[in-house]
């Protein structure tokens, strides 16, 4: 899998936004594709998410 950078767009169970933290273990991501201030912490070991494209992400 593509490693997840600070600024990638992911889409996990909880949202869809912007990457804002990423350790060995979590990633942390806002909601901002759906005009959300929410912040999701994902353990990279059993919550679901993927990278999704700019186009994917403005379209939501």
């Amino acid at each position: 899998m593509k490693r997840i950078k600070i600024g990638d767009m992911v889409e996990s169970d909880y949202g869809k936004g912007r990457v804002i933290a990423e350790t060995k273990e979590w990633i942390i991501h806002d909601d901002s594709a759906n005009n959300n201030e929410t912040e999701f912490a994902l353990l990279k070991s059993d919550d679901y998410y993927k990278l999704v494209g700019e186009l994917e992400f403005q379209t939501s």
